[in-house]
């Protein structure tokens, strides 16, 4: 018997039970269909943005490449931290690969905003905002490894002119001395912390000139008791004295 009530009372609530389904499959297929529009638009506005970076940065390589902006990219090439690190700059390419990505990244910001993601469309838009100081700490970079090469080169000419040994090292460590400062001034513009790495660096920078007065001033102990060794000659001698 209640085998039987039971069974009745299934089938008296069924109806509601199918509708009450029905009812969530329709609000889910709304929900969908409210959303496939701008789904839609968000690949459109995807694809145009891809067709239109990709048709810039073509150009964009084209005309620069035309300029010679290349060939004078060939100086940067050749400074020595740059050929060691197997990193061969060619900025035609560089520039249009940086628009391409740069558009790619705009238009999928616009995609975001159209399917109404706020957390990512954010992010992303405090991504770009980030992009000019990364450029300008970039250019800071490329001008600061310049003037190092530049300075190495005086150094270098100098030390040789004035016949001092090791004029290769002394240039090298005044290269790297001016390149990393240059690298702390990239960091900070491109507002990276870099108390702890300039403690460090320091420390570094002074045990290595201390080593290296240290070891300059033993290697050299014989020239100068010789030199002192004539000034003091000069002082107790006059020319054509005997000496017993």
């Amino acid at each position: 018997m209640n085998l039987l009530l039971d069974l009745y009372y299934k089938v008296k609530l069924m109806p509601e039970m199918i509708l009450s389904i029905w009812n969530s499959i329709k609000e889910r297929l709304l929900e969908l269909l409210q959303v496939i529009p701008n789904l839609l638009g968000a690949i459109v506005v995807f694809i145009i943005g891809w067709i239109i970076a990709k048709t810039t940065s073509k150009i964009i390589r084209k005309v620069l490449a035309k300029t010679g902006i290349d060939k004078l990219a060939e100086k940067l090439n050749e400074i020595e931290i740059v050929y060691k690190s197997k990193i061969k700059i060619v900025p035609s390419t560089f520039v249009a690969k940086v628009v391409y990505y740069l558009l790619l990244f705009i238009f999928a910001l616009v995609a975001t905003e159209i399917l109404g993601m706020e957390a990512i469309s954010d992010l992303m838009k405090n991504a770009v905002a980030y992009i000019p100081k990364l450029f300008s700490a970039l250019l800071v970079m490329i001008f600061g490894i310049f003037i190092a090469d530049a300075i190495k080169k005086m150094v270098l000419t100098a030390a040789n002119s004035l016949a001092i040994p090791s004029a290769k090292m002394i240039s090298t460590i005044v290269f790297y001395f001016v390149f990393v400062n240059v690298l702390m001034i990239t960091l900070k513009q491109a507002e990276l912390k870099t108390d702890f790495i300039e403690t460090n660096i320091s420390i570094i920078f002074a045990g290595i000139i201390f080593a290296f007065a240290l070891g300059y001033g033993m290697a050299s102990k014989g020239l100068m008791t010789n030199i002192l060794s004539s000034f003091y000659s000069k002082s107790k001698f006059e020319i054509g004295s005997t000496i017993a």
